[in-house]
């Protein structure tokens, strides 16, 4: 089985898990909306790390974002 996790490092050093997670590439900019305000991030890297055993495959995707 394959188990994904997700986790956001915002550039003030901030760590947000995401469930379900975001196909998101490099250069990409995402909105985020929170009450009545929006900020606006770019995506700086995308890095995955993958480890297998000998049932699951994990995957741990972490992107680095930075205010616009």
């Amino acid at each position: 089985m394959i188990k994904k996790n997700t986790k956001v490092i915002f550039e003030d050093g901030k760590e947000e898990q995401m469930d379900g997670g975001m196909p998101l590439t490099k250069g990409e900019t995402i909105h985020m909306h929170k009450g009545n305000k929006i900020v606006d991030y770019e995506v700086k890297d995308k890095i995955i790390d993958c480890f297998l055993d000998e049932k699951d495959q994990v995957v741990n995707i972490t992107y680095v974002l930075k205010k616009k």
